[in-house]
């Protein structure tokens, strides 16, 4: 399949030049080739070559914003998910992807190829991707929290977010989410803002929605609060998942991004003896919640898995890992396939290890790019998706 995409996207690249150099490419080009089949065709090559053909001439820029032809492109997207990368050079965020090896039966190495993202002068040297969710990253700065910014990386956009307003002294803003509604195709950002004491408190917390294309926050309010032992957050068809808390009790909280509605998932007392005091990490097990706590102190893997969100009941999983799995490494995520991948903290080039569940094989992956060789590697997301869609 790889092959394939690059030999059409050589095989375009020699027709846009060819396009370029007529004075009446359009017309030429247009009439010979329906828009149709030039939309198929696109929708095969990656992102990194539309964002090029998008410049050959306004046929086919006008053609590659089509909403047919982002939706199409984004469904063959899902089908050939990709390794995401931010990697800070010089104060900058760079953003880098690289195919994502399907299970992968022997060591390899994966060149990267960086997005040409233009990097906004006003923002926060240690701007940082925070999630990623259908082609989009939410982005914000260690030093700036009031910072916050969307980017689509296939694109080049740019969205900074509209300050949040905070009604009182008391009041702060804890964290923001990234949300995916696959029915309405809606994004949304769910802000989180807290007033201290306990969790009996109503805490107001804002939904960024767009009308008339502005954007502003709306309030709602949920009795609940942040669990600061439980880090990450997912995203599965239209629900996003992170950690909380009520009556004093880990929970797992649910907001429906089409209803904006929250619901709760009760942990129960054998996930707490089993996942120990290190803090526990939201992840996609296969499309489920999962839940873990790897410190690496031995070579063992326990996962939670949610199997019935109304009834809060939950699957014990427990992996023997190999030895090259230890402390020294970070667990990036699960895929789609179930592989699990870790990288070894801050090492440049980056080397992944892919854990099969499945062959119980572990396997290497060397990332290599043009900037990969001095500088620090920030975050890895598996199954990115490229979205040519614009903000």
């Amino acid at each position: 399949m790889e092959n394939l995409e690059q030999h059409l996207s050589e095989n375009l690249s020699i027709i846009s030049r060819h396009e370029t150099q007529s004075s009446n490419s359009v017309r030429e080009y247009s009439d010979p080739i329906p828009g149709d089949i030039l939309i198929d065709i696109f929708s095969r090559v990656p992102g990194k070559s539309v964002a090029r053909f998008r410049c050959v001439s306004k046929f086919w820029a006008s053609l590659l914003r089509r909403p047919d032809f982002t939706e199409l492109f984004l469904t063959k997207s899902l089908a050939r998910p990709r390794l995401f990368f931010n990697v800070r050079v010089n104060g900058k965020s760079l953003f880098y992807s690289s195919p994502q090896p399907q299970n992968p039966d022997e060591n390899s190495c994966l060149v990267a190829t960086r997005y040409n993202t233009p990097y906004p002068e006003y923002f926060p040297y240690d701007m940082f991707c925070n999630s990623s969710i259908c082609g989009l990253v939410l982005l914000c700065g260690w030093s700036r929290m009031n910072v916050w910014v969307i980017c689509n990386p296939a694109t080049g956009e740019f969205l900074t977010l509209p300050k949040v307003k905070i009604q009182n002294k008391h009041e702060k803003l804890s964290q923001m989410y990234l949300g995916y509604d696959p029915i309405g195709k809606q994004f949304k950002v769910l802000c989180m803002t807290s007033s201290g004491g306990d969790d009996e408190r109503p805490n107001t917390h804002q939904v960024l929605t767009s009308k008339s294309g502005k954007r502003f926050w709306r309030r709602i309010e949920q009795r609940f609060r942040l669990y600061d032992r439980m880090d990450g957050e997912v995203c599965i068809n239209g629900v996003l998942y992170f950690g909380g808390a009520r009556f004093g009790q880990p929970s797992v909280v649910c907001f429906d991004v089409r209803s904006e509605k929250f619901s709760f998932i009760n942990t129960n007392e054998e996930m707490g003896e089993e996942l120990g005091i290190f803090a526990w990490t939201l992840f996609n097990y296969k499309g489920k919640v999962g839940i873990h706590d790897w410190n690496g102190n031995d070579h063992h893997l326990v996962c939670w898995v949610l199997e019935d969100a109304v009834n809060h009941k939950w699957s014990k999983h427990k992996h023997v890992l190999p030895d090259v799995v230890n402390e020294n490494m970070m667990f990036v995520g699960m895929t789609s396939t179930g592989d699990i991948m870790w990288s070894l903290y801050n090492v440049v080039p980056s080397n992944l290890y892919i854990y099969s569940m499945e062959r119980k094989t572990i396997t290497s992956l060397n990332i290599q790019g043009e900037e990969f060789k001095d500088d620090y590697i920030g975050q890895i997301f598996v199954d990115y998706v490229e979205n040519m869609k614009f903000i």
